[in-house]
């Protein structure tokens, strides 16, 4: 599984969850004017042993509405909807497995260049892998 699969999980649970227009990078406003857009960030390892090592992968998720009330609810929706999801049949493939995940609470990030709220929370999988 690649960083990029990590992430795509994110988006596949959240689309499970009927929210709509995930993209993996920003969309110009005029092609959607309110994504949900998911970062991934890099793997950190923490430990490594003969045949896995184990780190984290944290997870980005952009909430970005034309209204902040609105913003601040979906973000919490999303996150809550990811906090409580089954990721235990989804969590393994090839040489990765997700064998934890913690999410931050959702907070208020900015105000886009186009007048959109943005609304972020952190998903940090803690996965390993095979070597």
């Amino acid at each position: 599984m690649s960083w990029v699969q990590l992430s795509f999980l994110i988006v596949k649970a959240l689309m499970t969850g009927d929210f709509a227009s995930c993209f993996a990078s920003v969309p110009s406003a005029d092609a959607e004017p309110e994504p949900i857009v998911v970062r991934e960030g890099r793997f950190e390892r923490t430990s490594r042993m003969e045949h896995e090592e184990r780190g984290t992968v944290t997870v980005t998720v952009l909430v970005v509405r034309e209204v902040e009330a609105a913003a601040d609810a979906d973000a919490i929706a999303c996150e809550r909807w990811i906090r409580t999801y089954g990721w235990e049949p989804v969590a393994g493939n090839g040489s990765w497995r997700i064998v934890g995940m913690d999410t931050t609470a959702p907070a208020f990030k900015e105000t886009d260049g186009s007048g959109r709220h943005v609304w972020a929370f952190d998903v940090i999988l803690t996965v390993v892998r095979s070597l």
